[in-house]
């Protein structure tokens, strides 16, 4: 399959809409546990993935079970592991107890797709110029997020819940909005770091 990439290989890539961007990467790829072998298939992803098909990646992983290898329960926030990454994806493992959130944000050059594998999740959704929206994402359920999609994370039900999201480009920054006398304000943070719970958003 031909890379949405230069022919050099320069780590850019092209919004189909507008113009050219650079392509994200973390300067430090974090460490990763070898994949099982009926997890390969995620290291052969070899250009960028547009929501959909992250939504079928992460149901992918979810059927395979195997999953709950990376699984960390943390009554302090919600936790989450990296299961794998590469120039082009990025997966982590969510997992989420009552009265955990993850406060209203998009994922800046990054699309998503979130699979519920235990348990469910509530998702409110913002949209400019539209009335906000949302529901509830159950076992088996996938949620498909494109550019520019923003939205907040709470647990609804299991003990714990656990999501798996995908993300293409790897989620080098995300944008953190809050709301103060009707306008609502973002700013750009690290994607690595923890997404905070609810509060102004950090200076």
């Amino acid at each position: 399959m031909s890379r949405n990439v230069e022919p050099d290989y320069d780590r850019r890539v092209t919004d189909e809409s507008r113009t050219t961007l650079a392509w994200p990467t973390h300067g430090q790829p974090l460490p990763c546990p070898p994949l099982p072998e009926a997890l390969r298939f995620v290291a052969d992803v070899d250009q960028r993935l547009h929501a959909p098909e992250l939504a079928a990646l992460s149901a992918r992983i979810g059927e395979s079970g195997l999953w709950s290898d990376y699984v960390v329960v943390s009554e302090e926030s919600r936790d989450y592991r990296l299961l794998f990454e590469n120039d082009f994806v990025e997966i982590w493992v969510c997992s989420w107890l009552s009265g955990q959130t993850a406060r209203l944000h998009d994922h800046d050059l990054s699309e998503v797709g979130i699979a519920v594998v235990e348990g469910a999740i509530k998702e409110r959704h913002l949209q400019p110029g539209r009335a906000d929206s949302g529901h509830v994402l159950r076992t088996g359920q996938q949620q498909e997020g494109p550019l520019g999609y923003i939205h907040q994370v709470e647990h609804f039900a299991g003990a714990p819940a656990v999501t798996i999201h995908s993300y293409s480009p790897p989620l080098v920054w995300l944008g953190l909005y809050s709301e103060a006398d009707g306008q609502m304000r973002r700013l750009r943070a690290p994607g690595r770091n923890a997404i905070p719970q609810a509060g102004p958003v950090p200076q």
